[in-house]
């Protein structure tokens, strides 16, 4: 099943209908593009999720996590070797941080410069569903997609089913809303996740 960042419930209040009288497969679908469209929009996924990830870290100790927020680190291995927390790494925040930085000792080539080395995360993050921090992400897919599904001649009325064609309606419609879409990735891009307090 695809992210849903809404309801059909949710659908239905903002067209003053009962869920009942919904076509529910038209309106799932269309709450399922609002939401591909918006997490693209905020340049990451927002739904609580766990992923693996494969990186390849610069020279330095500190290594980003490309989701945010982390929530928990399950696992992490680094050219193939299991690292354990407390030892051979620890959780800060959305980063990585390792003593030893995250080039292996096996990555140096006989000529004395560094080969990437390849470090595998497996991780749970983004927000929890019915969490305040989704809110605005929520009413974001729920304009979408009900604009969308009120007029479905904007779509185009012989493919309202068509994933593709009511996505590009969506993103369309997003790229006329420069508030909206400036304020998804302020609110949920990276940079917001980067904000420090104190020294």
């Amino acid at each position: 099943m695809a992210d849903q960042l809404a309801s059909l419930a949710d659908l239905a209040a903002l067209l003053h209908v009962e869920v009942a009288d919904l076509h529910a497969p038209a309106a799932t679908l269309l709450i399922e593009c609002a939401t591909a469209v918006v997490q693209e929009t905020a340049g990451q996924r927002i739904v609580r999720a766990t992923s693996t990830v494969t990186l390849e870290p610069g020279p330095g100790r500190w290594l980003w996590l490309p989701q945010l927020p982390v929530v928990s680190v399950a696992s992490v291995s680094l050219d193939g070797t299991a690292l354990v927390v407390g030892e051979g790494y620890s959780v800060r925040g959305h980063r990585l941080w390792r003593s030893a930085g995250w080039q292996s000792v096996g990555s140096w080539e006989t000529a004395g410069s560094v080969a990437p080395s390849e470090v595998v995360v497996e991780y749970t993050h983004g927000y929890e569903a019915g969490a305040q921090e989704l809110q605005r992400a929520r009413q974001a897919v729920v304009a979408l997609a009900g604009a969308v599904y009120a007029n479905p001649s904007g779509v185009t009325r012989a493919q309202i089913d068509d994933y593709a064609v009511a996505f590009e309606a969506m993103s369309a419609r997003m790229e006329a809303a420069p508030y909206l879409r400036d304020g998804l990735r302020r609110y949920y891009g990276r940079s917001a996740g980067l904000i420090t307090l104190g020294g």
